[in-house]
């Protein structure tokens, strides 16, 4: 689909998904067929369904155009969540930009297993990045005041957006480092904690894809060290923050349960629960106060 082309030829929805997952095939990107709809999906704001009801209509230039340059992103392996400005997430579509980590699957578990076991008064989001985890459980739990921090302004500004638009009005937002003691302490204390710290070693950056490596933010992925630096800061300040009979759900990268549950006992926690994924993966740390 070069530029020339595309001003002699009739290019179809049919016509354009046959070829995008051709083209996406042979340079390796990951369901190709299902990228290309999906981009086409969101150019023509149309659901994937509709894409095959309409499978005759013919794409106008500028369409073409918006779509070369999307389909151009994405064979350089830039995330189809950055391209589109947009994921899912609990039942919901949450805005994001290359300031904040893209939404996992394996996070939705961690709300979900604190919606379901934790009741509380107020909630506490470490991390927050594009918010999903905390303006879920506002959205969720409307009795619940959550407050979400991080480091990243602009990552702010992204979730400040999801909540506006989503309707989140028991939220707050504020830029905090988790390693600044008084500004932590100024919190007060929470029923509730919940973290997607990053956890990548920093020695093991280089081989993540490049999908995620050269376009996710490199604070959100890893800890610069040796991917364990939040969660013992975590272990560290459940006592200050979190209230008698609280909950604390940490999410975890592969391997890592058995240390951070040490990190947690040498703290002088015993209620310790590591919650499996689909995948049987040790994901998530429940910790009881």
């Amino acid at each position: 689909m070069n530029q020339d082309s595309t001003q002699t030829e009739l290019w179809t929805i049919m016509r354009l998904i046959t070829w995008g997952s051709d083209f996406f095939k042979k340079r390796g990107i990951a369901s190709p067929r299902l990228t290309m709809e999906l981009l086409l999906a969101h150019l023509l704001k149309l659901s994937r369904f509709d894409l095959y009801l309409q499978f005759e209509r013919p794409l106008k230039e500028s369409e073409l155009a918006a779509l070369r340059a999307m389909v151009r992103r994405r064979a350089n392996h830039e995330p189809l969540q950055y391209i589109t400005g947009e994921a899912p997430f609990y039942k919901r579509t949450f805005h994001v930009t290359p300031a904040v980590l893209i939404p996992r699957p394996e996070t939705e578990l961690l709300v979900e297993e604190a919606l379901r076991r934790a009741p509380s008064l107020r909630c506490l989001d470490v991390g927050t990045g594009s918010g999903c985890i905390g303006i879920t459980v506002a959205l969720e739990r409307p009795e619940t005041t959550v407050t979400a921090i991080d480091i990243s302004e602009e990552a702010l500004a992204v979730a400040r957006h999801n909540a506006q638009q989503l309707g989140a009005r028991n939220i707050d937002f504020h830029q905090i480092d988790l390693f600044d003691d008084a500004r932590m302490q100024d919190l007060g204390t929470f029923d509730l904690i919940v973290a997607n710290p990053p956890y990548i070693a920093a020695s093991e950056i280089a081989e993540l894809d490049s999908d995620v490596r050269d376009f996710e933010p490199q604070t959100a992925l890893t800890d610069g060290a040796d991917g364990y630096r939040f969660h013992r800061r975590l272990a560290q300040l459940l006592p200050l923050l979190g209230r008698e009979g609280g909950n604390l759900f940490v999410e975890l990268g592969y391997g890592q349960a058995a240390t951070v549950r040490r990190m947690f006992e040498q703290a002088g926690y015993r209620n310790i629960t590591v919650l499996t994924d689909l995948d049987k993966v040790e994901r998530i740390l429940w910790v009881q106060k």
